[in-house]
């Protein structure tokens, strides 16, 4: 009798343990989990910020106007004391301007200028470009695609004065328009008319001239003209 008891208590013994050790490893299990839990909720709240004002840069306020649907007007002249309404008319064409994530860019897509007689296949000379601002570098960039070079043509401005000039005479871009075929550089300065119009005045150069004289005077490519589109 006394050795059935003593069987019965070393039995409710190693139940108990049984319990005990599930217990303490159910115990160790929970501070695991809450270990893990407290790490992913630290890094939750810890601050990934770039180190600035995040999204659209104050400086691209100036640019919002472009916004919505323009009208072109594209002039020449050999003559730039002459009224405007006087250069020769070389084509008209239509412009729309979007903002890319909630302003922080601004892209221009063209309808193209006809071209008259086909160029190497193409009769119509379209264009997009994307304008921004580089907070890092100061300067507003504008990235200019064509259809027909197939050049990303980077101009840059430092955007001190009220109108902008890009040029990319200080970027690694150029065409081969220049004399002979040489190596072309160009600008335009983008000058507000109004809420209602805007005009793109650009220039060109030889590289050439640029590098004997960085103060050589720029030939007058083309005159651009966007009157906006009545809602």
């Amino acid at each position: 009798m006394l050795e059935e008891t003593s069987m019965s208590t070393f039995f409710i013994i190693q139940l108990i343990m049984k319990q005990i050790h599930s217990q303490v490893h159910t115990r160790i299990s929970v501070l695991i989990l809450i270990g893990f839990l407290s790490i992913g909720i630290a890094q939750a709240q810890k601050d990934y910020s770039p180190g600035f004002d995040a999204g659209q840069p104050q400086e691209m306020q100036k640019l919002l106007f472009l916004e919505g649907s323009w009208n072109i007007s594209l002039k020449w002249t050999d003559d730039l004391q002459s009224d405007k309404d006087k250069w020769y008319d070389l084509g008209q064409t239509k412009s729309e301007f979007s903002p890319l994530y909630d302003g922080i860019f601004m892209m221009e897509k063209s309808d193209g200028f006809p071209l008259g007689e086909a160029h190497e296949g193409f009769d119509r000379w379209a264009y997009t470009s994307i304008y921004s601002f580089d907070r890092f570098q100061k300067r507003y960039r504008c990235v200019a695609f064509d259809n027909i070079m197939a050049l990303a043509d980077i101009y840059e401005a430092d955007g001190n004065n009220e109108n902008l000039t890009f040029s990319n005479q200080h970027t690694s871009t150029f065409n081969n328009h220049g004399t002979n075929n040489s190596n072309q550089k160009n600008k335009f300065t983008l000058n507000k008319l109004s809420d209602e119009s805007f005009e793109l005045i650009w220039f060109s150069i030889d590289e050439s001239k640029l590098l004997t004289n960085p103060n050589s005077d720029w030939d007058l490519a083309v005159y651009m003209l966007y009157q906006k589109v009545s809602d």
